[in-house]
């Protein structure tokens, strides 16, 4: 005899098996999490890329911004305009500052290295000290001997400055690799030029007319200033470029409609 408690009921065998295949077969896949920790990564990323940018475009136009004041300044009484210096000066030092230091810490030219930065703040800071200087304390106040060490002096403190920081950018690596040691080529053919012309004129005064002498020293100097805008111009083409932006999320369950 088989007692009704020991027979399960239909209802209670259905209800068995559906808890069974509950039970084993777990339920639909939720929809991924989004990742709000790449996305953030990826927005940080595309926001310093565009900072450096900046700072090297910004760089960029103040150094052509200088050398063209200079190229076009030159013999043209228009142009040579009271506190000419101190613009000039001015471009010259927002230029090194901003290539230094970057925008919000990114597209400095030298890593911001300490030794780079320090050199480019010296190389901005002394040109623009030296015509407060000058300002003050006229030329006419000073005795020849004076004027010539003082001026000698400002000359090869900037140029030490900006030797240590063009190594500084060839070696760090913050500057493409194509244009990197290009500031150091460039300043070393100025400065090459300058002295080459300072050792003539120290050898040979007694042999040379002095308009050829005036306009060796001019077209020695027009070298500087060309390196400068080719600079200023390399600056600005190979700018970083902006980050990639990254893809939108692929929708896997439930399907798109």
């Amino acid at each position: 005899m088989t007692l009704p408690s020991e027979t399960p009921a239909a209802g209670d065998a259905t209800s068995s098996a559906a808890a069974s295949s509950g039970a084993a077969s777990p339920g639909p896949a939720a929809p991924a999490p989004a990742e709000p920790e790449a996305l953030a990564t990826s927005a940080a990323a595309g926001e310093a890329v565009r900072n450096a940018r900046l700072a090297w475009l910004i760089g960029g136009s103040l150094l052509i911004a200088y050398a063209v004041l200079v190229l076009t300044a030159n013999g043209n009484a228009v142009l040579s305009f009271p506190g000419r210096g101190f613009v000039l000066e001015g471009l010259w030092a927002g230029a090194l500052l901003v290539l230094a230091f970057g925008i919000r810490g990114r597209g400095s030219v030298v890593a911001r290295r300490p030794l780079g930065v320090v050199a480019l703040v010296i190389a901005a800071a002394v040109p623009l000290l030296s015509e407060s200087w000058w300002a003050l304390f006229p030329l006419g106040a000073w005795d020849s001997t004076t004027a010539v060490m003082v001026g000698n002096g400002t000359t090869l403190v900037t140029l030490g400055a900006l030797i240590v920081a063009t190594v500084v950018i060839g070696r760090e690596g913050a500057v493409p690799d194509r244009i990197r040691w290009v500031p150091l080529i460039v300043l070393a053919v100025a400065a090459g030029a300058q002295i080459a012309m300072s050792i003539v004129g120290v050898t040979l005064a007694s042999n040379l007319v002095l308009a050829d002498v005036v306009a060796a020293y001019f077209y020695a100097s027009m070298l500087g200033t060309l390196g400068v805008m080719l600079l200023g111009i390399l600056a600005i083409v190979f700018a970083p470029r902006e980050a990639p932006k990254p893809a939108p999320p692929t929708q896997v369950y439930p399907p798109a409609s």
